[in-house]
């Protein structure tokens, strides 16, 4: 033992003095004209290993380092390299700290490769001032620091942008400049990206872990280059790229959502989910028994919710001088929340003098419990053969999977509906569902860029997306019992069981291709020439498969009472199941080719980028089997020509006043050509052969300044003409069966203006955005008057009203905190938004609105040690529900309480 010590001892000895012969360094590197820390930047000693990145607070710490001279560098991309020669003695403890100069580039090279480090915030604002189109730009940095954790909610602190919710909360798509999801365009690394949602075209953002994104670039007007199909604007997902140095960064977290402080988490048994159906199984002449059903995935049991919890880690760098380069990225996201929900059924009052007026006919009461767990891996291969080739592969991969409990008490409260003598009394039904979705994407993309001759670069990609979404056994009951007038209850019974099995795939296979010309026309002048073109060819399939369970009669034809779902039995009612007759089987293609030529023109302090663009596209489906009762096929080709003009004008250094015109398209989804229901949804969602594409003009105006770093200070406005706007619209069909269908509606005109402000004084800043929005279309609605004798009448009307998806008011108000000394960042985050159209009715006033949201957030974060930061973020401190009203009918209420996240990041 006392060997042992000993041994200990001589070894802490011998470290102490080995530690005592090295020297160490550390210090901060600045923008030497704004003093402001660079983020990002790596310090290092010319021909050796190893070095350090500035912290979000621009320092760096070098240790181990033996006696002796070197050549200090320091390098941050669209900065002057720093060099000193530096000689340490043993022990000595040095500090060095560095301003490094914003580096002039000449206009009269040809800028291949190479960009402003995308992860900082003040990266983010000179790419914002330099692009030749109107962006906003979401850092790495800003989401780091913010309370998100996703895409989604990351960038609804960006102007003009709000997010579209549904009622479990796991689905978020962006809304940009008022315009609703449709119109917008959603890219992975600058290529479009397949969506696995069964009826649209677009990607859920809350599936996209933000700890993965370099940046976010949010294109508000279009250049030629870009894809036309964005009418709002386009969302840019910019993954990790392979870093200069060896990167590494982890990150983890826990945390839990306060909706179950004040209840349990419903479950349910997954393994019981049957992952083929009867007819996927054995075939579609299959008769299935009763007992092909499994009971437990329909067994709710209730418990205390686990933890939410999250991990991810980057990890970069380059070999063999620099000329490979890879980085990995991983993220893995285990969520528990869960919804209070009120949903109202809503029909029109057919009743003697209620003149065709919504009344609400039930009351639903409804919890969800919902896991979703969300691994995104992402990847980036590189090869410089020289200075003039390079290859590069890219690979996103997101999973997702989903498992949702939704328990709903539904009472009937429209009088003599369902045996209802007065209040609580009426059929009351349990309505219970357990789901389990599993989603998958993926975008695989090859690309090169070539420099062919003086003044010539040629750049080209190849790119496979993949998007399924597999629904396997989608289980819903329904249990009744009637509350007689003196309120004794009958006993439970069920009526039917429905079980699910869905599938979908959407498939993008696309080539890209592009030649550039540039040369300079005198000191501050320059002429850049683009042409290019594109193919795509998309493929969706939808399979679905519905079985009907009802019970059994008893010997005397009675229903049994029900008492549990082990005890219940029942018959198949339709034993093969839907397959052979169901109408939204069916397979769709879309191929787009497109081509454009571009000019950009430097003119001293003015830029002129215009050109044009030209997209024909492909549309058409086919249903499996024929289905005589609908469309069985359609096709669909047109052509659009899409001239755009960017001008922008360098008032300053740190000013530009940008003037844009751009015509662009919206395509309807796939989906919503084939005129069938989708099983599952509250109402029939069914699509429209006739329906057409949209195509507006654009316009827009902003002035930008760029006082700080990290400062701006940007107003604008914009103006929108669109025709045939493509609509979701409530048809009341004949006994009140409701019916949701694409539609076009005319011609609408949509106006706005925005604000966007950051600025710091001192370590307090304040960070804020505000965006009006008006858009108007007169659509032809049904009109509905009783006259004094009860005679009531319907006529057609013409009938004023916004957008659908529209918000009149946005706003995003953040008060920061940041302390370099003290490594301590602080935010708390407000938004605001205004009454929004969520649906469209075919009765005169009587549209779908979803009301005012205020949100509260908080996020904090403090450096510990060189390497360690701690996080903490809250989210909905304001508990707001969001409320859809039809006039002063409240349609649905859904509340999901704050949720609380604690967590470390680690960086190298």
């Amino acid at each position: 033992m006392i060997g042992r010590n000993y041994l200990f001892i001589l070894f802490i000895f011998f470290a102490s003095m080995a530690s005592a012969q090295t020297a160490s360094l550390k210090g901060q590197v600045t923008d030497a004209q704004t003093k402001e820390p660079l983020t990002g930047a790596f310090v290092h000693f010319d021909g050796k290993n190893g070095g350090s990145v500035t912290d979000a607070f621009g320092r760096y710490s070098i240790s181990g380092i033996a006696p002796g001279s070197y050549k200090l560098k320091v390098k941050y991309v669209g900065f002057t390299e720093y060099e000193e020669k530096v000689t340490f003695t043993a022990g000595q403890a040095a500090t060095l700290n560095v301003s490094l100069s914003e580096k002039t580039e000449s206009l009269k090279a040809v800028k291949v490769y190479g960009s402003a480090n995308p992860e900082s915030e003040a990266s983010s604002r000179k790419s914002e001032k330099n692009a030749d189109n109107i962006t906003n730009i979401l850092s790495a940095q800003a989401m780091q620091r913010s309370p998100d954790i996703n895409a989604a909610n990351a960038l609804q602190r960006v102007s003009a942008i709000t997010i579209q919710r549904n009622s479990g909360s796991d689905e978020a798509y962006a809304i940009i400049r008022g315009l609703e999801p449709r119109y917008n365009n959603t890219l992975v690394n600058g290529v479009k990206v397949t969506s696995p949602d069964p009826v649209s075209r677009f990607i859920s953002l809350s599936i996209v872990p933000s700890d993965l994104l370099d940046r976010v670039e949010v294109s508000k007007t279009l250049t030629p280059e870009m894809e036309g199909d964005a009418i709002g604007g386009t969302v840019n997902l910019v993954f990790k790229d392979a870093p200069e140095y060896e990167y590494f960064k982890a990150n983890g977290s826990i945390g839990y959502s306060g909706i179950f402080f004040n209840r349990k988490f419903d479950d349910f048994n997954r393994g019981a989910v049957q992952t083929q159906s009867p007819a996927d199984r054995f075939g579609a002449s299959y008769k299935a028994p009763p007992g092909y059903f499994s009971r437990a995935n329909l067994d709710f049991t209730k418990k205390n919710a686990p933890v939410t919890s999250l991990f991810g880690f980057t990890y970069g760098r380059r070999f063999f001088n620099n000329k490979l380069g890879f980085i990995i990225a991983d993220s893995y996201q285990n969520q528990y929340y869960g919804t209070n929900s009120q949903f109202n059924n809503a029909q029109l009052d057919t009743r003697p003098g209620k003149g065709f007026q919504p009344v609400i006919s039930d009351v639903a009461n409804r919890t969800y419990s919902t896991q979703q767990l969300n691994n995104g891996l992402s990847g980036h291969l590189d090869y410089k053969f020289d200075e003039k080739n390079k290859i590069s592969l890219d690979n996103v991969f997101l999973y997702t999977h989903l498992a949702q409990t939704r328990l709903s008490i539904d009472t009937s409260i429209l009088g003599g509906n369902g045996g209802r003598v007065g209040p609580g009394t009426g059929t009351v039904f349990n309505d219970n569902r357990s789901t389990i979705q599993n989603q998958f994407v993926e975008n695989l993309k090859l690309t090169g860029k070539h420099v062919i001759a003086n003044h010539f670069q040629f750049d080209w990609a190849g790119v496979y997306s993949n998007a399924t979404q597999k629904s396997p056994d989608r289980a819903d009951i329904s249990i009744n019992h009637l509350i007689n007038p003196d309120f004794s209850s009958t006993p439970n019974f069920f009526d039917n069981i429905s079980r699910i099995w869905q599938r979908n795939s959407d498939k993008d296979l696309s080539a890209i291709a592009n030649l550039g010309y540039k040369t300079g026309l005198g000191e501050k002048s320059s002429l850049e020439i683009k042409v290019g073109g594109l193919y795509r060819h998309s493929t969706r399939f939808n399979t679905q498969n519905e079985y009907t369970l009802r019970p059994t009669a008893t010997a005397n034809g009675v229903k049994r009472p029900f008492t549990d779902i082990y005890n219940a039995d029942w018959i198949v009612y339709d034993v093969t199941g839907s397959l052979a007759s169901d109408k939204a089987n069916y397979t769709a293609y879309e191929n787009i080719t497109a081509g454009y030529g571009e000019v950009k023109l430097t003119l001293d302090k003015l830029d002129i980028v215009g050109g044009i663009r030209t997209e024909g596209t492909v549309q058409g489906y086919d249903t499996h089997p024929v289905v005589l009762d609908v469309r069985s096929n359609a096709k669909k080709t047109y052509t659009d020509l899409l001239p755009s003009l960017q001008l922008k004008y360098k008032l300053t250094d740190n000013s530009n006043v940008r003037a844009s015109y751009f015509k662009s398209i919206s395509r309807p989804a796939l989906f919503e050509l084939v005129p069938t229901p989708t099983l599952g949804q509250a109402t029939d969602v069914t699509g429209n052969p006739l329906v057409q594409h949209t195509v507006a003009d654009n316009y827009d105006l902003r002035y930008e300044l760029y006082p700080g770093k990290e400062e701006q200070l940007f107003v604008g406005g914009f103006y929108k003409n669109i025709i045939n706007p493509i609509e979701f619209a409530l048809n009341d069909l004949s006994g009140g069966q409701l019916n949701t269908s694409p539609q076009n509606f005319g011609t609408a005109k949509v106006a706005g203006a925005e604000i966007v402000y950051s600025r710091y004084f001192g370590n307090i800043g304040v960070s804020g955005n505000y965006t009006y929005t008006y858009s108007n279309i007169k659509t032809t609605k049904i009109y509905t008057s009783t006259d004094a004798s009860g005679v009531t009448t319907s006529v057609p009307k013409l009938q004023d009203r916004p957008l659908q998806g529209q918000t009149g008011d946005v706003v995003n108000l953040s008060l920061l905190y940041k302390n370099d000394k003290q490594k301590v960042f602080a935010q708390l985050a407000y938004t605001y938004t205004s009454k929004t159209l969520a649906l469209v009715y075919s009765n005169y006033g009587y549209d779908y609105y979803q009301q005012p949201q205020s949100f509260l957030a908080l996020s904090g974060e403090k450096q510990v040690s060189k390497h360690f930061t701690l996080t903490a973020k809250v989210n909905n401190l304001l508990n707001t529900p969001t409320t859809i009203k039809i006039n002063n009918l409240v349609q649905s209420k859904d509340v999901y309480n704050a949720s609380f996240n604690v967590g470390f990041r680690y960086s190298l």
